[in-house]
């Protein structure tokens, strides 16, 4: 049996559903131990509450929580500073769920920590320590926008040596697309792809081929778990503001997947750089031609297996 695979999480729950889903699967994988959750974009500290709850559906209230950084490294327009920071204007559908009353659900068999009471650590600094402390042992899986990581890369450099990898979704290299995870914060992204630290990026063309339809999320509905329950109100909130998908896309499933079975998704090494300077072309990620390989860019999904594995894994 491999070993256990050490991972921080990075994510920005609370816009769509599958950042809690994919941890959710983390959570559960007995190949995995999740040392760390940090979260980042738009009111950090709101998403971290969210990855709290989530956390006590699972009786696992003992793991760190980071909130992080909230805008992005290039400039704003004043329209969009006032549309990130605006915080009755800015839905986060289904972040309501961490108000959700959770005294019946599981206790923690791990004992307690002082952190548990307290408000969120700084994501980066979380980000940091827990490199150092598992140096060549752990890789960072990120469910959003680079921003954390690459603050973390920058305010330490010597991590880069001590992560074994870090696993993203986001980019597309097959056709001209702003993906939201590059695109946000595209210099942050630049950052991570020119860190040389082993990369793999789950793209978006293959990522959106997992689908949990109408029918799966019942069967999430009805399984007598307390994390499914957690589930099932966050997807019930989540649900009237994506009305046009027929389900949860399980964009962040790749790179949690891929962590622990590379074998079901096809890569090839890349060299690929972010744009960060066009017009129109901003956070495009974009194949070098001839360039040093500095990314495992996903090419093929076994997308079917993927949601069997997800779906037996979450409410088996």
């Amino acid at each position: 049996m491999k070993p256990t695979q050490n991972v921080i999480i990075d994510t920005d729950p609370g816009d769509d559903i599958d950042d809690l889903l994919a941890i959710s699967f983390a959570l559960l994988r007995p190949e995995l131990d999740v040392k760390a959750i940090t979260t980042v974009t738009t009111f950090p500290e709101r998403r971290a509450r969210l990855v709290r709850a989530l956390l006590r559906s699972f009786g696992k209230a003992h793991i760190p929580v980071g909130s992080g950084i909230a805008l992005p490294m290039r400039s704003l327009s004043e329209a969009e500073l006032q549309k990130m920071t605006d915080n009755n204007g800015y839905v986060l559908n289904h972040a309501a769920a961490a108000d959700i009353d959770l005294s019946e659900q599981p206790k923690s068999d791990v004992e307690p920590q002082d952190h548990e009471a307290d408000e969120p650590e700084d994501a980066v600094e979380l980000i940091i320590r827990t490199i150092e402390q598992l140096p060549g042992e752990i890789g960072l899986i990120t469910l959003g926008p680079l921003s954390n990581a690459a603050a973390a890369l920058h305010r330490k450099p010597s991590i880069a040596s001590k992560l074994s990898w870090i696993a993203m979704m986001g980019g597309e290299v097959r056709g001209f697309r702003q993906e939201h995870n590059i695109t946000w914060d595209d210099r942050a992204a630049e950052v991570v792809f020119q860190s040389g630290v082993p990369l793999f990026l789950g793209t978006w063309d293959i990522t959106r081929r997992v689908v949990i339809t109408e029918e799966l999320c019942e069967r999430i509905r009805k399984h007598d778990s307390g994390h499914c329950r957690f589930l099932t109100s966050c997807i019930d909130l989540w649900w009237p503001y994506k009305a046009h998908k027929p389900g949860p896309v399980m964009f962040d499933i790749a790179p949690v997947i891929w962590s622990f079975r590379r074998d079901l998704y096809d890569t090839l090494p890349m060299a690929v750089r972010v744009e960060t300077r066009g017009q129109y072309t901003r956070g495009v990620t974009v194949p070098v031609p001839d360039g040093e390989p500095n990314v495992d860019i996903t090419v093929g999904i076994h997308d079917q297996e993927v949601l069997e594995l997800l779906m037996d894994t979450l409410c088996p």
